[in-house]
């Protein structure tokens, strides 16, 4: 199958397009939000989620504790489904996260939220899904159907609103030609990619790396890989790698680390990038089979590795949705390289209903 035939290609590449009103088109929720939030004396934020749109959320949380400096908990949905618990959220900002709007153990912390009184929201891409309705806001990715199983332009959405509801805290904003320069940016994406995807389509395994907000897009780059290639790839903080992990690194061993330029904090670019350097020269210290998809190839220069060079960002949250269309993009060419649909992964369905 070429890859460009496919709904996920396809899908891919109309994430950065819909980003254009997505402000406008929610900016009327982000007021009130903003004023909710104001008046309620939060002193933390909540998040639920699962899969994919866990990982927004893991973006959201690096977003938010570095610009802000609210904590923000990732929810474990299963302590109130499964094991009954009163979560005390009264002085919470509660965010449920779920693309169909329809995962029930989401569902049910949104609902004790607003018991407790919390400020809740949800993102979502279907108005008229439970979450949607239960929750006291809703922030729509606008996207239309998302027919491929892999989801992506819902995950670029989510981003994108995750960062307007940072910036509803006191966070940065967000850039307002973001999607004119992401649209601008695809074919070198493409191209980059093109450089390493052949790489992987004999491969079985593979860590993939990075660390603060980049680790939301290392591990949705390790779930695409696993429910569209059957690759079994592990994701990792790379600070927690070297904690255990690092010891199933030997010769050829592919990994693939992702790392941006800039930080998400003046003043920290020169912290961030040793940081990156340090795990590029250690994966090479053992023979790592290593492969950056970076904005700043400068910084791996006399290290052996492969290298995608894309277009970065401003900063590493703008960088963040050039290197999640660099691992969408991965993904697709390498399941069609191994002969397999990337829209109909085999076990799995759209909707996913957990409890």
């Amino acid at each position: 199958m070429n890859y460009k035939n496919t709904l996920m290609w396809k899908e891919l590449n109309e994430g950065p397009v819909l980003l254009h009103d997505l402000a406008s088109k929610n900016a009327e929720t982000l007021s009130a939000i903003a004023s909710a939030v104001k008046g309620a004396d939060i002193d933390c934020i909540y998040t639920a989620a699962r899969g994919t749109s866990d990982h927004a959320m893991l973006w959201f949380k690096y977003l938010v504790e570095s610009t802000v400096g609210i904590p923000v908990a990732s929810g474990a949905p299963s302590t109130v489904t499964m094991y009954g618990a009163k979560l005390r959220l009264g002085r919470a900002l509660v965010v449920g996260c779920s693309q169909s709007g329809k995962a029930a153990d989401v569902l049910e912390i949104v609902r004790q939220g607003n018991a407790c009184g919390a400020v809740t929201v949800a993102i979502t891409n279907d108005v008229t899904s439970p979450l949607a309705r239960e929750a006291r806001f809703h922030l729509c990715c606008f996207a239309g159907e998302e027919k491929s199983v892999a989801a992506t332009k819902t995950f670029t959405c989510q981003l994108f609103l995750a960062a307007l509801l940072a910036n509803c805290l006191g966070g940065p904003k967000i850039n307002g030609t973001l999607s004119e320069k992401l649209v601008q940016s695809l074919p070198a994406i493409d191209a980059a990619i093109d450089g390493i995807a052949g790489s992987f389509i004999g491969a079985e395994d593979c860590f993939v790396l990075a660390r603060g907000l980049m680790s939301a897009i290392a591990f949705e780059c390790g779930l695409k890989l696993q429910e569209t290639c059957y690759i079994r790839a592990r994701a990792y903080h790379s600070s927690d790698f070297y904690h255990g992990p690092m010891a199933m690194i030997g010769k050829g061993t592919k990994v693939i680390l992702f790392a941006s330029k800039c930080s998400l904090v003046p003043g920290t670019d020169s912290v961030h990038r040793a940081d990156y350097v340090q795990c590029a020269r250690k994966m090479e210290e053992l023979g790592a089979d290593l492969y950056i998809i970076t904005d700043d190839a400068d910084a791996f220069a006399g290290i052996a590795a492969h290298v995608a060079a894309v277009p970065g960002g401003a900063n590493e949250a703008e960088t963040s949705f050039a290197l999640t269309l660099a691992a969408q993009m991965l993904a697709c060419k390498v399941s069609c390289g191994r002969g397999l649909s990337p829209d109909t992964p085999r076990a799995l369905k759209k909707v996913t209903v957990t409890r």
